[in-house]
């Protein structure tokens, strides 16, 4: 049985895209939990923010994520909170290895400019929001051994970057999952 990947990390980053093209290179199955979220809902993230609520939607996130971590061999995406939740963090520890892709702020914004997808920046001046969520949310980034630097990279370069460390089997993986690693 092969553990699942988890692609976790700030809103932005490449998960999604990164995480289906690594799955296609590796013939594992790809969830991106807010799409599968979206498609179980008949709505967009967005949408059950604004309808439902926050809260709402992280009750949804958190049985997607234990749904999954009952599974294997997938290439899962998680939403930039996904792993803020205590309870999913050490799931996903034990039912797979994390990888975490960061990007440098300023890229960050300029990627997040281009979309109004994003309900938790919705309203307010944008750089303060990104600076105040990546405050709260890289406390637990930094504890994921295995990271990705994103900036100024293609998703391609990534996925290459990610197969490369892949290659490594067995147990040895799970040995790095144990150890600090930054891929720039």
């Amino acid at each position: 049985m092969k553990k699942n990947i988890y692609l976790v990390g700030f809103m932005g980053t490449g998960k999604s895209t990164i995480g289906s093209q690594l799955a296609k290179e590796t013939g594992r199955r790809f969830i991106d939990t807010d799409r599968e979220i979206e498609r179980r809902l008949s709505m967009s993230v967005s949408a059950i923010f604004e309808k439902e609520g926050e809260q709402f939607f992280r009750r949804e996130e958190k049985k997607l994520a234990f749904e999954i971590a009952g599974s294997s061999n997938l290439i899962v995406s998680t939403g930039g909170g996904t792993i803020m939740d205590p309870e999913i963090l050490e799931r996903f520890r034990a039912t797979g290895i994390m990888i975490c892709l960061y990007a440098g702020k300023s890229e960050l914004i300029a990627r997040l400019r281009r979309t109004n997808k994003r309900p938790t920046l919705r309203g307010g001046n944008l750089e303060d929001k990104i600076t105040r969520l990546l405050e709260e949310r890289n406390r637990i980034f930094r504890e994921i051994p295995i990271k990705i630097n994103t900036t100024s990279k293609t998703p391609r370069e990534v996925v290459r970057k990610l197969l490369d460390l892949l290659k490594i089997r067995d147990g040895i993986l799970d040995k790095l999952q144990n150890q600090d690693i930054d891929i720039s």
